[in-house]
C-alpha cells in the first residue's frame, strides 16, 4: 500500500516538475523571441545578456526556436581567442500576420486585407468589397493571400456591429492562431500620452472610447446619458449642427467621467469649420473644465499603422 502510495506520489512529482519546466521554457523562449525580433540576429551569449537568461536556457530556447523555423542559423563569429560562435537571425518570413480592415461605405463593406511580415512589413493586400458579410466570407479572401504561410495571429479592426457573429472562432478553427477584433479607440491609444481619453467616431457607428492611464490602455464601458447606438447610426452627417451638438455632449460625459488630461477625437469627417463648432459647443457647455481637445482626421494609412504597432507589440 505504501509503496502503491508513494508511486501515485512520485507520478504527481514529475508532473509538477514537467508542468515547472514548461513554463520556464515557454518564458525563456519568449523573452530570446523577443530580443531576436528587436536585434535582428544574435549569438547566444549576446542573448544571454540581453535577457538575463543562463546560457542553457537560452541554449534550449535557441535549439527549439529553431526547429520550429523561427531562428536561423547564418554563420559563426570570432569570439575573442576562443571558438567561434554561432550567429543567429530572426526569420521574417516564418510566419505572417494578417490584417483586415472592414469599413462600410453607404451599402457597401469594404474589406481591405493586408499580409505582413513578423516585422510588421507588408508583404500583400487585396481589397475586396460585400454587401453583407458573413462568418465564410473572407475564407476564399485568405486562402489565396495566406497561401502556404503559416498565420500568427489574425486582426480585424472594425465597428463590432459589422462583424458576424462566430467569425473570430470560425477563423482561428482554420489557421490555429489568435484572432482579434480590437476596438479602433484602443488601437489609436496606444500612441497617445498618459491620461489621454481617445474618441473614435466612424460615419454610420456609434463612437468608441478607450483611456489610457499610467501607460495601460482600456476600453471605457457604456457611458451613462450617451445618445444610444442607434442614434448615431441613422444619424444625418449632412446636418453639421446635429453632429456638433451630439459630438460635444458625448465630450462632456467623457471628461466628466474619465476626467482626463486631454481628449483627441478620431474621425474621417472632420473639416474645420465643425471642429470649430463642436469646440464652441464643448466649450459653452463645460466652461472652464473643458479638458484640452484636439481632433485627428481618421484616415487609412493611420488605422494601418496603429494596428501593426499593436499586432507587433503583443504577439512577438
Amino acid at each position: 500500500m505504501l509503496n502503491f502510495i508513494s508511486c501515485i506520489n512520485k507520478g504527481k512529482m514529475v508532473d509538477l516538475i514537467n508542468l515547472i519546466y514548461k513554463v520556464l521554457m515557454s518564458r525563456a523562449i519568449q523573452a530570446v523571441r523577443i530580443a531576436m525580433h528587436e536585434r535582428g540576429e544574435a549569438t547566444r551569449p549576446q542573448l544571454a545578456t540581453a535577457t538575463g537568461l543562463s546560457l542553457v536556457s537560452v541554449g534550449k530556447a535557441v535549439n527549439e526556436l529553431c526547429l520550429r523555423g523561427e531562428l536561423q542559423m547564418v554563420g559563426e563569429i570570432p569570439s575573442g581567442g576562443g571558438r567561434p560562435v554561432q550567429l543567429y537571425r530572426y526569420n521574417t518570413s516564418y510566419a505572417v500576420h494578417v490584417v483586415t480592415e472592414v469599413t462600410r461605405e453607404g451599402q457597401r463593406l469594404n474589406c481591405e486585407l493586408s499580409v505582413l511580415d513578423l516585422h510588421g512589413n507588408k508583404k500583400s493586400g487585396r481589397r475586396v468589397n460585400f454587401t453583407y458579410l458573413e462568418k465564410e466570407s473572407l475564407d476564399g479572401v485568405m486562402a489565396e493571400a495566406v497561401r502556404r504561410n503559416r498565420v500568427r495571429s489574425i486582426t480585424i479592426p472594425a465597428a463590432p456591429e459589422l462583424i458576424p457573429a462566430g467569425l473570430p472562432e470560425h477563423l482561428a478553427e482554420i489557421y490555429h492562431c489568435e484572432v482579434a477584433i480590437p476596438d479602433v479607440a484602443e488601437l489609436l491609444a496606444a500612441a497617445v500620452p498618459n491620461e489621454t481619453a481617445v474618441l473614435y467616431l466612424p460615419e454610420g457607428g456609434a463612437p468608441s472610447c478607450a483611456f489610457k492611464r499610467r501607460g495601460r490602455v482600456e476600453r471605457s464601458g457604456p457611458l451613462h446619458l450617451l445618445p444610444l447606438p442607434e442614434l448615431w447610426q441613422t444619424l444625418d452627417y449632412k446636418d453639421r449642427s446635429l453632429v456638433a451638438e451630439m459630438t460635444a455632449r458625448y465630450i462632456q460625459i467623457v471628461a466628466c467621467m474619465l476626467t482626463p488630461a486631454r481628449i483627441k477625437l478620431y474621425t474621417p469627417l472632420w473639416s474645420s469649420r465643425l471642429t470649430e463648432r463642436i469646440r464652441y459647443t464643448a466649450a459653452t457647455k463645460m466652461k472652464e473644465y473643458l479638458p484640452e481637445l484636439s481632433f485627428e482626421h481618421m484616415s487609412h494609412n493611420l488605422l494601418s499603422r496603429a494596428t501593426t504597432s499593436a499586432i507587433i507589440r503583443l504577439t512577438k
